[in-house]
């Protein structure tokens, strides 16, 4: 299962690229096993981390899920934290299954950089290269 990490300009994009992941997530074009926020506002001494956002429920469901479903490392979440910048936003995603073509056509004119993955190069240079085509695609 693939880890990625994205960053955002501005302490929302995180935000609203949990939203389409969860769309994304109930129609079946990819399966989210789990997601982490960072988000570093402009003014904060450093950045502030929310893991397993996708979770819902009491304590003891949200345990038996994470004891069941695999869970994002925390080396790859402490990585993506020093690549953060003040007035930036990341997510880290654990994810399988992805139509990758669905998923980069929902990102598409949303700002954001591939600044951490557990892919192999060639599948990096791919992903970077639809995300910046759909990227220009959005903003024509």
């Amino acid at each position: 299962m693939p880890t990625t990490a994205w960053r955002f300009a501005g302490t929302e994009g995180a935000d609203q690229a949990v939203l389409k992941l969860k769309q994304l997530d109930s129609q079946k074009l990819i399966d989210v096993h789990d997601v982490a926020v960072l988000r570093w506002p402009e003014y904060a001494p450093e950045p502030s981390t929310r893991e397993h956002v996708t979770e819902e429920g009491g304590m003891v469901s949200t345990l038996m899920r994470r004891m069941q479903r695999p869970v994002i490392d925390s080396s790859m979440i402490q990585a993506a934290k020093s690549d953060l910048l003040p007035g930036t936003s990341a997510v880290v995603v654990l994810t399988e299954g992805a139509a990758v073509d669905a998923v980069v056509h929902a990102f598409e004119g949303q700002p954001m950089e591939l600044i951490r993955s557990d892919l192999s190069v060639p599948e990096q240079d791919q992903l970077r290269q639809a995300i910046s085509e759909a990227q220009q695609r959005g903003s024509h």
